[in-house]
């Protein structure tokens, strides 16, 4: 029995709504518990309710959108519990997927490591944070097991979320790339041991910046949230 090959079909309009939410809430333009209009977002994307109202209800799922009875629709509100628990789960992953890498070809993920890296000279606007992310998805694209990769994938979105509301003055921030060129140091000599022990030490030692970021922010600019809204669904 012969199946034909399907074209690649558009995305549905809760698709895109999801897509445009989604990442309107991981860049940090919209605010950690800020209330969520469906006739406002739908009036932003030029929808109706309905494919809003769906994407939410995915969203909610994924645990970026958080339902109050009687009360309305918000972005979630991580405590500081759970971003203490989202960093003990990014050590355990992170590592295991850093030493599955490493035994795999550690080479290849030094090569990948070192392109993530910020240029020389360092970064502006923000991009420190962008190197940042690329810098640790590596690290899970390289191990090379489907189960990591999914399990990361569990707390992928928040982690960007709270990383897209790190100060750029954070010390911590500015330090990040020397951690990280060091860590692919360590990787490109082979030594498994001090790799992982490295980057364990490194995702603790954002623990507290990501807890500030989690307990306020710097707002955006008034159009942001309309412009990332926009953005997703302008090739539609």
């Amino acid at each position: 029995m012969s199946i034909e090959k399907l074209g690649e079909r558009p995305k549905s309009l809760t698709a895109i709504a999801k897509e445009s939410i989604r990442r309107a809430i991981v860049d940090g333009h919209l605010a950690f518990g800020s209330q969520l209009s469906e006739n406002v977002l739908a009036g932003q994307l030029g929808v109706s309710k309905t494919p809003v109202r769906e994407a939410l209800v995915q969203l909610k799922l994924e645990g970026l959108v958080e339902v109050q009875p009687q009360s309305g629709t918000y972005v979630f509100q991580p405590t500081v519990e759970q971003v203490r628990e989202i960093c003990r789960f990014r050590e355990i992953v992170e590592s295991s997927a850093l030493e599955l890498a490493m035994k795999a070809d550690s080479a290849a993920l030094a090569d990948a490591l070192a392109q993530a890296l910020a240029p020389a000279g360092g970064t502006q606007d923000g991009r420190a944070r962008d190197h940042d992310a690329a810098f640790h998805g590596a690290i899970v694209a390289a191990c090379g097991n489907g189960y990591v990769q999914q399990a990361y994938q569990l707390v992928a979105d928040k982690i960007h979320a709270l990383r897209a509301r790190l100060s750029v003055a954070d010390e911590t921030v500015d330090s990040c790339q020397d951690t990280h060129a060091h860590i692919m140091e360590l990787v490109r000599e082979g030594n498994v041991k001090k790799a992982c022990t490295e980057l364990r030490t490194h995702i603790r030692s954002t623990e507290h910046s990501y807890i500030r970021a989690s307990l306020g922010q710097t707002p955006a600019p008034a159009d942001a949230p309309q412009a990332a809204l926009h953005h997703a669904i302008a090739g539609r």
